[in-house]
């Protein structure tokens, strides 16, 4: 079904205790059944108006009971829940992943642009407790790995007969990457027959390779994985193997581009 643009009184349910809490409605869509877009008007005595949420009715064929827990209830005849989702958050990740599961069951087309997998693999970003992690890659562009060393979610190493220990990347952690990152990337035979625009499979790096798309990533994940990482040996690998990059790159203060650490190496990861 398309996204039909309804008035409040056709919400088969009573709204006032949603717009006491959240504000007027100022528009709302029918998604699917039991699952309506809305936007609030903003109200100065209301903190919760002029946002975007989801608004699901307890028995929407659509939404999970699993799903039905990220969102706030509301005591409504029938029960309804909302979610808020101005941003990328994990409620809106979950809710848009099963309305597109939905209307993929029901044969009905999603909307422009959509794909129900790059909605998952999404969702294993951002809300892991729901969609699971990324899956270990069972195939890389040197066979299959014979063992693997977590980075973090989506971010494995994998050791390899061919090419010893590699790094893989899941979609849609790749997207921060650099042209010259990605230029440097190699991809499994069936991701390189079907696209891997199509089949959203991983990014593979040698490790020496693997210092710059770690490099690069470490802006968003420091505070996370980043401890794992030796980041001064990673900087001597840059500056060794990649020196025009560390030369040109906007993250490398000019006397890092020039001077490395001098008796550090570059071995900038442990492995287990």
């Amino acid at each position: 079904m398309e996204q039909k643009q309804i008035s409040t009184s056709e919400f088969p349910f009573d709204l006032n205790e949603f717009e006491m809490k959240y504000g007027r409605i100022r528009t709302a869509l029918l998604e699917c059944p039991g699952v309506y877009y809305v936007t609030t008007e903003t109200t100065p005595d209301k903190p919760h108006s002029g946002h975007e949420y989801y608004i699901v009715t307890e028995n929407s064929p659509a939404i999970s009971p699993r799903a039905c827990i990220y969102g706030t209830p509301i005591a409504i005849n029938p029960l309804v829940f909302v979610y808020r989702c101005d941003d990328l958050n994990k409620v809106k990740c979950v809710i848009q992943y099963e309305i597109y599961k939905y209307l993929t069951e029901q044969n009905l087309p999603l909307p422009e642009s959509v794909s129900l997998l790059e909605a998952e693999r999404l969702g294993m970003e951002i809300c892991p407790e729901y969609f699971g992690e990324f899956p270990i890659p069972t195939e890389t562009p040197w066979g299959p790995p014979l063992r693997h060393d977590r980075l973090w979610n989506g971010l494995y190493w994998l050791e390899t007969k061919q090419a010893g220990w590699v790094l893989s990347i899941a979609y849609p952690l790749y997207d921060d990457l650099s042209d010259t990152a990605r230029a440097l990337a190699q991809i499994t035979g069936y991701d390189q027959k079907n696209g891997i625009d199509n089949t959203l499979g991983c990014l593979f790096y040698t490790y020496r390779s693997s210092c710059l798309p770690i490099f690069e990533l470490l802006e968003y994940e420091a505070e996370t994985w980043g401890p794992k990482i030796n980041t001064a040996a990673l900087k001597n690998a840059l500056l060794e193997f990649y020196p025009e990059y560390a030369r040109n790159s906007p993250s490398f203060p000019l006397d890092e581009r020039i001077a490395a650490a001098p008796y550090t190496g570059n071995q900038f990861y442990e492995f287990t």
